[in-house]
């Protein structure tokens, strides 16, 4: 039992190893984070070009192309679109609203920015509205989505190189990639995932800011947010931080963020 466990553990390690250097290494805009992404600019920019087609062609009979809503979040996609562009300058800006209870938007790799009618009634003005947008901005300049798959290869390769130290015996195998698994999920996946939204949040807190948006507006609008979305699962068990820990951070980032603001804003 105990050779197998080694032997596993050095199969993990050269599958992991094999999967980290082939990847490409950059740093994270505002941040200055060093990641790694297992796709290049033009492949993500491909899938997001894609995705956003396919939303478009899917929900038709939804897109909103005119009134007070559309204006409004044109305005601010704007404004949030151009910050952004200075760190990904080969994007190509584009923003559909959709008529959807949901309030949520987001934004695929490339630039494209979806965002659903359901969110206009919980940001109450274009300085909340600028919060989750340049959240969602975030998210695609960081290329978190891209990190996010190349963290998935790592950890599943890794478990099943781990677990075939005992192929030869299917019920242990079994065994040993559920186990496995399990403990990749909660002590890895999603950590990793309430550290992405983290950094959107900061990321997003200078963009609005440097945008000539009010980066307190972030605070009132994570907090009806908060309070919107009533019971919610332990933080260790959700893929994005609690409330609290959210309005905290950003607590904290606001000075950066005002340092940050620019007396002719985008």
């Amino acid at each position: 039992m105990g050779r197998r466990i080694i032997i596993g553990i050095v199969l993990a390690v050269i599958a992991v190893s094999y999967t980290y250097f082939s990847s490409e290494e950059q740093d994270v805009p505002v941040t200055g984070r060093q990641q790694r992404v297992a796709m290049s600019d033009e492949q993500q920019q491909q899938l997001g070009l894609q995705a956003y087609d396919q939303t478009l062609a899917e929900e038709q009979e939804n897109v909103v192309s005119s009134g007070a809503q559309h204006d409004q979040v044109q305005r601010v996609a704007k404004r949030i679109a151009k910050v952004g562009g200075e760190d990904k300058p080969e994007f190509d800006w584009d923003v559909t609203l959709l008529q959807r209870d949901e309030a949520n938007a987001f934004c695929l790799p490339g630039g494209k920015i979806v965002v659903f009618t359901g969110l206009l009634d919980v940001a109450k003005t274009d300085d909340e509205l600028a919060t989750v947008m340049a959240h969602e901005v975030a998210h695609a300049v960081a290329e978190h989505g891209a990190e996010r798959i190349f963290r998935e290869q790592l950890t599943s390769r890794a478990v099943t190189a781990a677990s075939g130290a005992f192929a030869d015996d299917p019920q242990r195998y079994v065994q040993v990639a559920s186990l496995l698994g399990a403990g990749a999920q909660f002590g890895l996946s999603l950590p990793w995932s309430r550290a992405q939204e983290s950094e959107s949040d900061h990321i997003g807190l200078i963009y609005m800011a440097r945008a000539g948006y009010k980066p307190e507006a972030a605070i009132t609008f994570w907090t009806r947010m908060s309070k919107a979305g009533g019971g919610s699962v332990p933080e260790y068990l959700a893929t994005h931080p609690s409330g609290a820990t959210r309005i905290k951070q950003i607590q904290g980032w606001i000075p950066e963020a005002k340092r940050e603001a620019r007396e002719d804003p985008a």
